[in-house]
């Protein structure tokens, strides 16, 4: 899985060496993609505990809301399903009476 600090360019001397001298300028940014990474953790842990907040605040609103949702999904479906299979019967009618014609 690729992230945001797989793209973090070293800055400075460091890398600048490392390039000179044809060495991997890897261990000159490994520091920089650890704080990256840090970050990255820092908002995953944030975004967990708000979403914690807002099961506990709005946990039985928000069941309510998805299973209304889930169910409406449900029925859509249903008559898409339905709509196409009345379609292909009104298919079939007309080349049985297309096919008429021509015996």
């Amino acid at each position: 899985m690729s992230s945001s600090c797989d793209q973090t360019q070293g800055s400075g001397h460091c890398a600048e060496t490392a390039a000179t001298h044809g060495g991997d300028s890897e261990c000159c940014n490994a520091p920089e993609k650890l704080l990256c990474l840090a970050d990255e953790a820092w908002k995953e842990v944030l975004k967990d505990k708000i979403k914690q907040e807002i099961e506990k605040n709005s946990g039985a609103k928000l069941d309510a809301l998805a299973k209304l949702v889930a169910n409406a999904n449900q029925q859509k479906w249903a008559y898409m399903i339905e709509g196409k299979q009345k379609c292909e019967s009104f298919k079939d009618q007309v080349k049985e009476a297309l096919l008429s014609l021509t015996k």
